[in-house]
């Protein structure tokens, strides 16, 4: 028998006392709640990580523990790779590779193995995607469009959207955990999901009242965080492809008409089974965060730390409860043209013009500056590691980001917040870094402890890691896709599969599958 468990309304958020209408029960549950007390607030909302076995352990040498040994693999045929990407999943089957063109992107869905060899000397097996030509519909297309070369013709399923002006596309899509897609910056001011086979729309949802320009998934994709030029952050619910189908029966696709019944007044069971069968894959919008003075242009969201990070040109970066909704805190800098939030509660902020990277505590507190100089490019992509300890940064040769904005951010900044800059600018250490490249970042020091330089023209577009952290994709704004990963963890991996009784047919046999 358990001796740890109490009362459930002494857990925090488990009743709603305002939903209750009726005064004397609201009256009764308060008295309840008085009476037990309260317990302390929930830290976490997943079990504790089990010991792993000798077997579980190979896959913790990451790409942050020998960045020396780390080899890169060109993927082949980039034409039929949809690249340059905007953002990119790599998961333990597959990798879904979201092109430039936000929100009317193409999708990709390739088919991968990671830590695989392929008998040929690479230590993943991949196999490309299948184009939007395969399908029937791309079949009668051709037929009106005539013969077209090989890379013309290749061209994967695209999303429908209306894009509104001057917002960077990699800033507006995240891809779930479930390979779906979420876009932002259409002109009408909603949210879209969207399905990485067909690239169809499965669900648009709206809550601004202007262009999203940002956007973040949490790492179980349990929860979204979206910014607008209206100044506000909305934080949404995302509820996974299986919790839908298990409660509800199957709904016909959103691109079919629904036909409107009798405008009668239905039964009351009538209408719960039209409400049950309606339940969205979006949820919200759950809080509507507010606090900023202008265009909100990056945020980020931590389920386990109850937070949301966002920020904007004109009021720095805001700290809001991811509970509660309501604002915690203000970090006073002078620029944040990105924000990215650890799950070990540090907060990555970079600065454009200044080539400034800082990291804070969730209670706002400095821990470290370092600036990029000599550095003539800009910054593309910011990737953090599951443990949280780790940092990639994509650089590029041109900057994303207007640098004109620190007259306006100076005269909204109050004097406290410059002289809160100008003591870390005395304590800030400087870095040199090559243009472009993918500079591994200690999150506790800001120290670049690892640089991956890539050849002249091949800026980074997007960079994703796979969970166990053991490759790295890249992609690059010369259409390539290369992989990045220690060859012996290959070999490693395969060893202990052969102790385990595993005969080596089944690499190749699969290897020949995936090319046919």
């Amino acid at each position: 028998m358990a001796n740890n468990v109490f009362f459930y309304i002494t857990y925090e958020g488990t009743v709603d006392i305002d939903k209750i209408a009726d005064p004397v029960q609201r009256r009764a549950m308060q008295d309840q709640i008085a009476y037990f007390g309260q317990t302390p607030s929930q830290l976490l909302t997943v079990p504790h990580m089990k010991r792993k076995s000798l077997r579980d352990v190979l896959q913790l040498q990451t790409i942050f523990r020998n960045p020396s040994e780390l080899k890169s693999y060109v993927l082949p045929n980039p034409e039929r790779c949809n690249v340059p990407a905007s953002t990119m999943l790599v998961s333990n089957d597959s990798i879904v590779v979201v092109d430039i063109n936000v929100p009317a992107a193409h999708v990709a869905l390739h088919q991968w193995q990671p830590n695989t060899p392929d008998g040929q000397g690479t230590p993943f097996l991949f196999h490309h995607g299948r184009n939007a030509a395969s399908s029937t519909s791309g079949a009668f297309m051709r037929m009106f469009k005539g013969s077209t070369s090989s890379g013309e013709d290749y061209e994967f399923p695209r999303a429908i959207g209306f894009a509104a002006s001057a917002i960077r596309s990699s800033a507006i899509v995240a891809v779930t955990c479930d390979k779906d897609i979420i876009t932002g910056g259409h002109a009408d001011c909603s949210v879209k999901l969207i399905s990485p086979d067909g690239a169809r729309t499965i669900e648009s949802a709206s809550g601004h009242l202007a262009p999203v320009t940002c956007l973040a998934l949490s790492p179980d994709s349990n929860y979204l965080v979206t910014g607008s030029r209206d100044t506000t952050v909305i934080l949404w619910r995302i509820h996974q492809a299986g919790f839908i189908h298990k409660k509800n029966p199957p709904e016909p696709p959103p691109a079919t008409p629904r036909t409107p019944r009798s405008p009668l007044p239905t039964s009351p069971s009538s209408m719960s089974n039209l409400l049950e069968t309606r339940k969205c894959r979006i949820e919200g919008p759950m809080h509507v965060l507010r606090g900023h003075l202008g265009e909100v242009i990056s945020c980020a969201v931590g389920p386990d730390l109850g937070l949301v990070v966002s920020s904007s040109n004109m009021s720095g970066v805001l700290l809001h409860s991811l509970r509660t909704g309501r604002l915690i805190k203000k970090i006073h800098v002078a620029e944040a043209h990105a924000v990215s939030l650890s799950s070990q509660g540090i907060i990555l902020v970079w600065s454009e013009s200044k080539k400034r990277l800082s990291s804070f505590t969730v209670n706002g507190v400095p821990i470290a500056t370092s600036v990029l100089s000599p550095f003539s490019g800009g910054v593309s992509c910011i990737e953090i590691s599951m443990d949280g300890h780790f940092a990639l940064i994509g650089t590029c040769s041109s900057s994303n980001y207007k640098c004109e904005d620190n007259t306006e951010v100076a005269d909204h900044e109050p004097n406290k917040s410059s002289r809160k800059v100008d003591i870390s600018e005395q304590t800030e250490i400087r870095q040199s870094v090559n243009v472009p490249s993918i500079c591994f970042v200690d999150l506790h020091k800001l120290k670049v402890f690892h640089t991956l330089e890539l050849g002249k023209g091949q800026d980074i577009t997007a960079i994703a890691l796979n969970k166990e952290n053991t490759n790295l994709l890249v992609s690059t704004a010369d259409k390539g896709l290369m992989v990045f990963t220690d060859p012996a963890l290959s070999l490693k991996v395969v060893d202990q599969m052969l102790r385990l009784g595993w005969e080596g047919d089944g690499l190749l046999q699969s290897s020949e599958s995936h090319r046919c």
